[in-house]
């Protein structure tokens, strides 16, 4: 990588950081681009480099984030469930501390028909969902008819609709603890009957 390209890094990643410290002090509607630039210590023009508008931004915040968490995932010990509860209680906890104001001004891009940001944050998700569940099948966790495309579509939309429920009732409840409750209670009994009954080890 060359060093035009590690400074246009470096440039993203400031105008990244500046506008999730700037959001998570005042609220998305309260912050202009012209206050992200000043605070990333870049010029205007360069925001507008990497971002078409403000919106896009919000996107960008937690990506990396993500990603740490689906590697996070996958080496926990335990069972299925275990390895679903850490990606998903992690990624909980992540959007209740950038605070109920990005999630609300997220859900508002994203349900845009031409926004692309909200579609492919949920086939991600589902992707790491997925991933889990046939890790479990192919070590013998679960067996081999285990529906793994009905369990993933089932547990991203209670994972989905919680955060939807408290950004729509302004952080009235805690999303980690209801999280929490979902996938030791309602999700680890869905997969108890994929239980392999061979594997002595496995308790899901």
């Amino acid at each position: 990588m060359g060093k035009r390209q590690i400074a246009a890094m470096q440039t993203r990643l400031k105008i990244i950081t500046a506008a999730e410290k700037l959001i998570k002090e005042r609220g998305f509607e309260n912050v202009t681009i012209d206050e992200i630039a000043a605070e990333a210590g870049v010029a205007k023009g360069s925001f507008y480099t990497y971002f078409k508008r403000k919106e896009d931004v919000v996107g960008e915040i937690a990506k990396a984030t993500f990603i740490e968490m689906q590697k996070k995932s996958m080496e926990v010990s335990g069972d299925v469930c275990d390895r679903l509860a850490s990606f998903l209680r992690d990624s909980m906890k992540y959007i209740k501390e950038s605070t109920v104001k990005i999630s609300q001004q997220w859900i508002k891009n994203v349900v845009e028909p031409e926004n692309e940001d909200g579609k492919n944050k949920l086939l991600y998700d589902e992707s790491v969902v997925k991933e889990i569940l046939e890790q479990a099948v192919g070590q013998g966790e679960l067996v081999s008819g285990t529906p793994v495309d009905n369990l993933t579509e089932s547990i991203a939309a209670q994972y989905y609709g919680i955060v939807f429920c408290w950004s729509l009732l302004d952080g009235a409840f805690d999303p980690i603890s209801r999280m929490e409750s979902y996938c030791y209670g309602q999700m680890r009994d869905s997969l108890i009957p994929y239980r392999n009954q061979d594997k002595e080890d496995v308790h899901v």
